[in-house]
């Protein structure tokens, strides 16, 4: 009977420590494991925030052959997303980046940046991964919405309205597509329609929810 009651433990010893070598983080849901964390996650400075918005314009118009209307409409949502800041993580610790990926996508991101030699916390790094996106898992978003959109504010506001509900799909989808729809309309259509990268923070309604960003979100 001691016998057996030994092996019992023993064979629970070693699950345990199995258990251990491959979830070693805090069971904390909001906890944040240094596999998903920068070094350094300093605030940008407005010079950094500008320099960044002019890498991600250029990067959408040139590499993704984006019109005006389609860029504006996802500088609007990374604008709400990240403030264009690559080391952003949202309050929660579930969500990373220009384009606040989840988990899921934030270990694609990994692999796809250490495959391709490139930075996951650069803009550079983002953005190629982006393009790999609108060229697999979220295509039909790119090849329907994007690529196509009429480039006049109304079709900046639709393509708005896809990339958000579709690609970044916030919990609170419909304040959120509100408030990206005020910066389309007075900040990127205006901007990129008149060559100045300018940028005014527009008042926003006020915040249906204290926190913008929660842990479920509908594609992630």
């Amino acid at each position: 009977m001691k016998l057996k009651t030994l092996r019992r433990l023993a064979s629970f010893l070693l699950l345990c420590a199995f258990l251990c070598c491959f979830f070693p983080q805090s069971a904390s849901a909001l906890s944040v494991p240094e596999f998903f964390q920068p070094e350094e996650r300093e605030s940008l400075s407005p010079e950094e925030r500008e320099a960044n918005l002019v890498r991600i314009t250029a990067f959408l118009r040139d590499e993704l052959d984006l019109p005006d209307s389609a860029v504006a409409a996802i500088l609007a949502n990374m604008d709400r997303e990240s403030g264009f800041d690559p080391r952003a993580i949202d309050d929660t610790g579930n969500f990373f980046g220009l384009c606040q990926w989840s988990r899921r996508r934030w270990v694609n991101c990994f692999n796809f940046c250490r495959e391709n030699e490139l930075d996951r916390f650069s803009v550079e790094g983002q953005l190629a991964f982006l393009r790999y996106e609108l060229n697999g898992e979220f295509e039909w978003i790119y090849l329907y919405y994007l690529l196509p959109a009429e480039d006049s504010e109304d079709g900046a506001q639709e393509a708005q309205y896809e990339f958000c509900a579709s690609f970044e799909a916030p919990l609170d989808v419909d304040w959120e597509q509100v408030a990206r729809s005020k910066l389309v309309a007075e900040v990127y259509w205006p901007m990129l329609t008149e060559g100045s990268l300018a940028w005014t923070e527009p008042e926003l309604p006020e915040e249906s929810e204290p926190a913008l960003r929660l842990l479920e979100r509908a594609t992630h």
